[in-house]
């Protein structure tokens, strides 16, 4: 037996928004993210895939347990099962939906926002982020607050599974020979900022027969830097790398989704570079007569000289990881990824994966039998930088992209998510975040002086109106 309850929560505190976009739900703990929040999230979410399995699990943040819990128990009380997963990766969710042919998943993650963040992430069948459709009919759950609730004899099972990253590994193992790297013997030097990398990453190195040292690896949450794997917050691992007793360094984010690399000689070779790394390596694996990469808009010119190499196409899509994901399905692309140094390899899962980008770049080492260094330094050598500023008001945006698209109308522009100006050798890239109330603005030149000098020029439209 069912009864339909409309439920409402009102706090009665003032407070900022929480941010609730297709690319998830993001708040501050103890300011406007709260259980509440959870609550209705995983009611509407059960709501909205109707019966079966939820796989949930998160990562390492202080306030995991509190809004985990709270997620479990709205889809409990509608009547779905739910299969706690723990502290793992975000694309450990992704396997294990596949794995027990679930209706979806939930991950309890703010990624790459700093500590005092978290969030959750919604995912669908087939282990993907739900795309534009579905969200809205998500959304509408949510915003509606009425719900299917189950009697005592219907409320949603809870079960654990303590391998799931067995069951991750596996697949990617499944996917990626891993005899030329047993046999290579390489060693790697990484830095999960104590989030779930330093949970997953032992076991993947261990049947990888890779030689490995961690930094940070204690995955309390309380994270040694900033959560975001850029140059400026891994500095250690920097310094730890040039001293040269590694072939190759890795840093994760917060949920392990994410991957950058920094070459034997210590070098951060960005991103986007990561990303070109990973994609040369999987389309030179690759023998269809035409093949396919799917990146958003702010990733490096360098994958346009990666895919001519290859013979590839490349397509772009709005930034964020669903907009990438639908279009590899749409397009059958062979992979893809976001230049934040997010790589999706389709035969293995629909997300970013840094375990599938550590194999993929330990694989490239062992049968190229060439250092990242001489590998990276083949490639077109791009300037990227990138800039944030917080935003007055979510009002101001429109006013901002239309600036910018007046200025720069010498420029070829494109509209499809805030303005992305292209010039004969360079580009600048504003928009709205979907995870923070700021906007980020990318430029890419042939050099760090015409990066920078662009970006002056870009800032100057834009702060005017702060």
């Amino acid at each position: 037996m069912t009864r339909r309850f409309s439920v409402k929560f009102t706090l009665h505190i003032i407070m900022k928004p929480i941010i609730m976009t297709l690319s998830g739900t993001r708040g501050i703990i103890g300011e406007n993210f709260h259980p509440q929040i959870a609550l209705q999230t995983g009611m509407a979410f059960g709501q909205f895939v109707k019966k079966g399995t939820v796989i949930v699990g998160g990562d390492t943040r202080t306030s995991h347990d509190m809004i985990k819990n709270a997620v479990i128990s709205g889809l409990l009380s509608v009547g779905i099962d739910c299969v706690d997963i723990g502290r793992v990766p975000t694309p450990t969710v992704q396997q294990l939906i596949r794995h027990y042919k679930a209706q979806g998943g939930i991950v309890i993650t703010a990624s790459h926002n700093p500590v005092i963040w978290n969030g959750i992430k919604l995912m669908d069948s087939t282990g993907s982020f739900l795309d534009s459709m579905a969200y809205g009919e998500f959304s509408s759950l949510y915003e509606g607050q009425s719900y299917m609730i189950s009697s005592w004899d219907r409320v949603g099972r809870l079960t654990q599974e303590p391998h799931a990253l067995d069951i991750h590994i596996d697949r990617i193992l499944s996917i990626l020979d891993p005899e030329p790297i047993r046999k290579a013997r390489l060693k790697a030097l990484v830095d999960p900022n104590n989030g779930t990398g330093g949970i997953a990453d032992p076991l993947l190195f261990k049947r990888l027969n890779v030689e490995y040292e961690l930094l940070n690896e204690e995955p309390h949450g309380w994270f040694t830097h900033n959560p975001e794997p850029l140059e400026q917050n891994v500095s250690v691992l920097i310094q730890k790398m040039k001293a040269g007793n590694y072939d190759i360094g890795f840093a994760q984010d917060a949920d392990a989704d994410r991957l950058i690399i920094i070459d034997e000689k210590g070098r951060f070779i960005g991103e986007d570079y990561s990303l070109a790394f990973c994609v040369d390596y999987i389309l030179s694996q690759e023998f269809a007569s035409k093949k396919k990469v799917v990146v958003n808009l702010s990733t490096s010119s360098v994958l346009e000289w990666i895919g001519k190499k290859h013979h590839a196409d490349i397509f772009y899509t709005k930034i964020g990881e669903s907009y990438v994901t639908q279009e590899i399905k749409s397009q059958q692309a062979h992979v893809g990824g976001e230049g934040n140094g997010g790589v999706i390899f389709p035969k293995v899962g629909w997300g970013r994966d840094s375990l599938v980008g550590m194999t993929v770049a330990l694989s490239y080492l062992a049968q190229s039998q060439k250092s990242v260094s001489q590998i990276v330094g083949n490639y077109p050598q791009l300037t990227m930088i990138r800039e944030k500023m917080e935003l007055s008001s979510q009002e101001e945006i429109p006013r901002i992209l239309e600036n910018v698209e007046k200025s720069f109308s010498h420029g070829k522009v494109n509209k499809m998510d805030g303005v992305k100006i292209v010039f004969s050798d360079s580009w600048a890239h504003v928009r709205p975040s979907n995870t923070e109330p700021i906007i980020r603005i990318f430029i890419e030149a042939p050099t760090r002086e015409a990066a920078n000098a662009l970006m002056d020029q870009v800032k100057s439209v834009l702060v005017p109106r702060y």
